[in-house]
């Protein structure tokens, strides 16, 4: 197999790790979201069963953060690779424009 089909099969399966941590995050966020309140509301009246339902919910919200932060790290973004430095990045560049313009620079305008 060519080093492009390789780096190809690898950018597709990071493709698929995001996707499933995006579909894994909404799927606990819409969980959490559903649990929890109901939990409170039953901690709120006394009823043991609510303790469970908070921390279930605790639980998916803690897991709907994980795979956010999965998702964030699984995304594909190009790569910056090393390279040459650039000569002129720090360089100041004259205008092109050989008619100039108004400039304000030295005015004290506003102060």
């Amino acid at each position: 197999m060519s080093a492009h089909m390789q780096e190809f099969d690898r950018i597709n399966r990071r493709k698929a790790r995001f996707r499933l941590s995006v579909v894994a995050a909404v799927l606990a966020g819409v969980a959490a979201w559903a649990v929890l309140p109901f939990g409170i509301v039953l901690l709120t009246r006394g009823e043991a069963a609510g303790w469970a339902l908070v921390v279930a919910g605790a639980v998916l919200a803690a897991a709907c953060v994980a795979a956010i932060v999965d998702a964030a790290r699984h995304r594909v973004v190009p790569q910056s690779l090393p390279g040459k430095a650039n000569a002129a990045f720090d360089q100041p560049q004259p205008s092109k424009n050989p008619d100039g313009g108004y400039a304000t620079a030295g005015m004290k305008l506003g102060s």
